[in-house]
């Protein structure tokens, strides 16, 4: 049996709502805030490889209406490093040229550490 013109029309106008309604959906607050600190990374990296103190970041982020505690930021801030580095999605310092975040000054290895002390200061 063939459906009628009209059953056809009718389904197509009843898909199309559904299709609409879907596309009016929006993510929820928790998505929306980590959809906005990713955009916010590179500048928050910057800010914190210029010593910048976690407490600041977070402060100017409640500005942007990004409410974070101190430990949501650095958990936020983890799980982006850990995202960026396994997409290879590097930031290089815009003082150093090494990658963001910088590693522990005390750590052995890294970049800003081995920068300064393979500098020749005996010339």
């Amino acid at each position: 049996m063939k459906a009628s013109h009209q059953e056809t029309v009718s389904e197509d106008l009843a898909i199309q709502q559904f299709i609409d309604q879907l596309d009016a959906l929006q993510p929820c607050a928790q998505q929306q805030n980590t959809a906005r600190f990713q955009k916010m990374y590179p500048a928050i990296e910057r800010a914190l490889s210029r010593k910048v103190s976690q407490k600041e970041v977070v402060s100017h982020l409640e500005k942007m209406d990004l409410k974070l505690s101190i430990g949501g930021f650095r958990a936020q801030l983890k799980a982006e490093q850990d995202r960026r580095k396994e997409c290879g999605d590097v930031l290089p310092c815009s003082l150093c040229g090494s990658l963001l975040p910088h590693k522990s000054h005390t750590e052995k290895g890294s970049s800003l550490a081995t920068a300064f002390n393979n500098k020749d200061l005996h010339k």
